[in-house]
């Protein structure tokens, strides 16, 4: 069957013999600290390139907290799907079920909340790894649709999403107080919708 309820997955990897060895398994209550602590330094790495700002800050204090970590973790509607090697995380997919946009078509649609590698670890196939796993949970979960909001300025990002076949369905924004940012919302059709 898809997805990885029955237990662990191996992520086998062609590109990169250092890779060979990466498993993928969904979170546990238990991960918090260590989901906190790659997302804070993906997203320090990634939004603030420049120099960390009382905004860039708090938000990373805020949203990717052990303590944040720890409500998603006990939330049903919130699954993580890890890439480990040896024990120690790579990278995660969070998805939320359902979860919608005004941009996107579908009720029952899953999110995609975030997609983070450790920059060491990127461009060796954990990413597009972790999403075809976040995909299969998606559909497991009965989402026919799975849509992610992406940082315009983030061109890796961007690209990413279209090489793994989501269409783009266009602009809007990401607000944390009062700060407002625009983003592409990318999704992409994964089963038909049950009646």
């Amino acid at each position: 069957g898809r997805g990885l309820a029955a237990g662990r997955g191996r992520l086998r990897f062609t590109r990169s013999s250092e890779m060979h060895d990466v498993a993928c398994r969904l979170a546990a209550p238990v991960d918090a600290p260590t989901l906190s602590a790659l997302a804070i330094q993906v997203f320090l790495g990634t939004y603030a390139e420049d120099g960390i700002g009382p905004a860039v800050a708090h938000e990373a204090h805020e949203l990717l907290s052990p303590a944040a970590f720890d409500a998603a973790l006990a939330d049903p509607a919130h699954t993580f799907v890890l890439a480990e090697r040896e024990g120690r995380l790579l990278g995660f997919a969070q998805l939320a079920f359902p979860s919608r946009h005004a941009l996107v078509p579908h009720e029952n649609a899953a999110e995609l909340v975030r997609l983070y590698v450790q920059e060491r670890s990127t461009r060796r196939g954990i990413g597009r790894a972790l999403l075809g796993q976040a995909e299969d949970e998606a559909v497991v979960r009965g989402a026919p649709t799975l849509w992610r909001s992406v940082w315009a300025p983030n061109l890796r990002a961007l690209a990413f999403y279209d090489r793994c076949g989501y269409a783009s369905l266009g602009a809007s924004t990401y607000r944390y107080r009062d700060d407002v940012y625009e983003t592409r919302v990318f999704s992409k059709r994964l089963a038909a919708e049950k009646p």
